[in-house]
């Protein structure tokens, strides 16, 4: 009797999700969001086999164009687990991201952005960043208000910083993501092989102040190190560029 009861209610189980799986998208997302004020779906389509979605928005951003293939068996546990790909504007994305009541997950995941796009993001003493940015997220977990996991790298190619009346070429910048103890996201430049050698950090937390702290090489052009100078100071033959700030 035990065994029987054990197998009908495995069965109304699975026959429930397969149910909840074949129900409409703009019906069933929702409810895997009520823990996560700040994520929201714009006109979500289809089921959650196969789903569509015109945008979806993180806090005071925006993506558009996304499409997701979605695993039954993830219903099981309760979560959403699905290839994902992503063709706005400024970004491409390839690869796949859990979502539950409680976080959501990337994993394995190939970016593209368009460098324009980030000054949207960040508020810096610049006025133009151009460039293009790809590489790889490994891990990424976020929960309210909170970097649970981050492991991700990338290259800035072609980047190019303007100021007032001046543009700096960076050339190509190599860079890692990951999470600090303190479970802010921490940026490091691992190669930067243009004229600058660029070295250092850009910290950034939930509570959206970033800190940063990167340096230059001293042997430049004279009117590149004179401008560099008025950014920063010098120490050890390296100019020092220092910035604290807040997202918007």
């Amino acid at each position: 009797m035990k065994k029987l009861v054990i197998s009908s209610t495995a069965v109304i189980v699975v026959l429930l999700i397969f149910i909840v799986s074949m129900a409409p998208a703009r019906v069933v997302l929702p409810w895997f969001t009520q823990s996560l004020p700040q994520v929201s779906f714009s006109q979500p389509a289809g089921t959650i086999w196969n789903t569509s979605l015109d945008s979806v928005a993180y806090r005071d951003q925006t993506i558009h164009n996304i499409s997701m293939q979605t695993s039954f068996w993830s219903l099981l546990s309760g979560s959403l687990s699905s290839d994902i790909q992503i063709n706005d504007q400024h970004l491409f994305v390839d690869g796949s991201f859990k979502l539950n009541r409680q976080s959501v997950s990337v994993l394995n995941t190939d970016y593209e952005l368009d460098a324009t796009s980030v000054l949207q993001w960040v508020k810096l003493p610049i006025t133009e960043l151009s460039g293009h940015f790809s590489g790889k997220v490994q891990e990424l977990e976020l929960a309210s208000d909170e970097v649970v996991k981050l492991a991700a790298e990338g290259l800035w190619q072609n980047a190019v910083v303007g100021y007032p009346n001046s543009v700096l070429e960076l050339g190509d910048i190599h860079f890692t993501i990951e999470r600090t103890e303190n479970g802010r996201a921490l940026l490091t430049i691992t190669d930067n092989p243009g004229m600058l050698d660029l070295k250092g950090t850009l910290e950034v937390g939930f509570d959206k102040q970033y800190q940063l702290n990167v340096s230059t090489q001293t042997d430049v052009p004279s009117q590149i190190k004179q401008w560099l100078t008025q950014l920063g100071r010098t120490e050890n033959n390296r100019v020092v560029i220092k910035w604290n700030g807040r997202l918007p």
